[in-house]
């Protein structure tokens, strides 16, 4: 296959294939025709296309009616990367739709404020998405903050979380007994074993609870700066307050407070703030609740 040959929207799908089945361990049609809003008959001959020109690289399984990476398997059309499958995941938490975003160009110039650029190993990220897949465990050597040297515990990952700066797994602890935050540059070394997890993602309680969160322009601005901020933040009119509605799982608002600068109780410099000022303390990073959060609430970054 000439990938260069074959129009845009087909090569997003074939992308979303590939990706998929090799980091989750399973794709089908039903997915990728509700992904991409075409049928399940056009989603056939995307499956066809690409078996016929990779066929060392999917496997049909009959029983369970999915397409799974084979131990032959290597990237043909993406590049296989941690980052390309995040950056496809990431789109489709933030879009709400799993559709990959063309490659930017022509003739408007445009930039991003560099992130940390923080390294995932793929055979780590992999071993994470297809336990998350599967419902099984993994057994890994985690080098935390609170500890001078690694240490080896088994977790249970059940969701990835973006927390504006890096990626987290949300996993049950073996040691903690509880769920926590897993940050995946920590993961030294990973093993997967299929035993269950101790504890079902429906006791995460901090993951299936929403919380609404009201952020308003800061309360000493003007009348005219605060209504430039509320376009800028997208705010809404609620009597005679600008309102950023949030609602997010109790586990991110720690991560939400920190990314705007909520969690300071002073600073002459934000322009937007809490309307319950009580929800900062209420929701700071709390060390017992989770193994390796980002920022601690004693103040530390």
């Amino acid at each position: 296959m000439d990938v260069d040959q074959i129009c845009f929207s087909q090569r997003q799908r074939l992308t979303f294939i590939e990706s998929v089945a090799y980091w989750e361990g399973a794709v089908d049609r039903p997915r990728v025709s509700s992904a991409f809003g075409v049928s399940e008959n056009h989603v056939t001959k995307d499956f066809r296309l690409y078996k016929n020109a990779f066929p060392d690289n999917l496997r049909y399984d009959e029983s369970s009616r999915v397409y799974r990476p084979t131990h032959r398997f290597k990237p043909r059309i993406g590049r296989g990367s941690a980052e390309e499958y995040l950056s496809l995941l990431r789109t489709h938490v933030e879009g709400q739709h799993a559709a990959m975003v063309p490659e930017l160009g022509g003739m408007v110039r445009a930039d991003v404020v560099p992130q940390p650029q923080g390294r995932i190993q793929a055979t780590v990220l992999n071993l994470i998405t297809r336990a998350i897949s599967s419902r099984t465990g993994l057994e890994v050597s985690y080098q935390s903050r609170s500890s001078s040297k690694p240490s080896t515990r088994c977790i249970w990952p059940h969701a990835l979380v973006f927390s504006g700066i890096r990626w987290h797994a949300r996993a049950y602890d073996e040691v903690r007994n509880t769920f926590i935050d897993v940050v995946p540059q920590r993961i030294l070394s990973a093993k997967a074993f299929e035993a269950p997890s101790p504890s079902d993602p429906s006791d995460d309680t901090d993951w299936n609870t929403q919380i609404d969160i009201d952020v308003i322009p800061a309360r000493s601005l003007s009348a005219g700066q605060a209504n430039a901020i509320a376009q800028e933040y997208g705010m809404v009119k609620v009597g005679r307050t600008w309102v950023w509605k949030v609602r997010l799982r109790k586990c991110i608002a720690g991560y939400f407070m920190y990314l705007y600068r909520l969690d300071l109780e002073k600073d002459p410099e934000r322009l937007i703030e809490l309307r319950d000022r009580s929800l900062a303390k209420r929701y700071q990073f709390l060390t017992s609740a989770n193994d390796d959060p980002a920022n601690t609430s004693n103040g530390t970054r």
